[in-house]
């Protein structure tokens, strides 16, 4: 009988921490199928299928930008507490001009802990910001420009030290900025909204959000966009 290659198998998926494909299409509980199989809990959110924003059937998390997100308790995410440690990031986004600022993933605390992604709408800029309260500043941070709203884009962050590299549909771009360790946090993870889960709403859509505890490489980065490029019609 011919062999079963199982999801955490996978060489792109080896220490993978969190995995959401956004395929409910009902209820509020958001399935996480990396292999912590974290408690992801969506809250207010729809979800939708096909056109008119995606040419596939493929599932997609949808965020009205007022009140619809998803979290993860401190306790069930500290796995994600990422201090001196690598990271990756990557997911398909497709956000809306509403707030200026919105949340696509974090744990974090302002100027005190954690880390946050977000895009910032009127400079089109995808931002990593990590926060410190042991550290003079507070708060440093590094972008990337072109993340224009109103269609789909791959992102990918690979973190390691103090220059993460940035990719947009599998292809590296331009970083400004550094960034010191973030310090400990032990804080919900918030996907769609702030820490505090009452502004910075996220608005769009969002499917195949994926977090790891190591740096991925230029050409997994390439990987995924060549994999699933073809559900986006890109």
């Amino acid at each position: 009988m011919p062999v079963v290659m199982g999801h955490d198998k996978l060489r792109l998926n080896h220490q993978l921490l969190l995995s959401l494909p956004f395929r409910e299409m009902t209820g509020q509980r958001v399935k996480d199928r990396s292999i912590p199989h974290h408690t992801i809990v969506g809250h207010n959110m729809a979800w939708a299928s096909g056109m008119p924003v995606i040419p596939s059937q493929l599932g997609l998390g949808v965020f009205n930008g007022a009140n619809a997100y998803c979290d993860g308790a401190a306790i069930d995410t500290a796995d994600l507490d990422f201090t001196t440690g690598d990271y990756s990031i990557a997911g398909w986004i497709f956000y809306q001009a509403t707030a200026m600022s919105q949340i696509v993933i974090g744990r974090y605390g302002v100027d005190l802990d954690g880390w946050e992604l977000y895009l910032h709408d009127p400079n089109e800029t995808l931002n990593l910001r990590h926060h410190h309260s042991s550290l003079p500043a507070t708060r440093t941070g590094c972008y990337s420009s072109g993340w224009a709203t109103g269609q789909w884009h791959l992102f990918g962050i690979s973190r390691s030290g103090s220059y993460p590299r940035h990719f947009r549909n599998g292809a590296e771009v331009e970083v400004v900025g550094v960034l010191s360790d973030p310090d400990a946090c032990n804080r919900d993870l918030v996907i769609g909204t702030r820490f505090t889960k009452d502004a910075n709403w996220y608005s769009g859509y969002m499917t195949l959000l994926r977090v790891w505890d190591r740096m991925l490489e230029d050409w997994e980065h390439r990987q995924i966009f060549e994999m699933e490029r073809h559900w986006f019609g890109i």
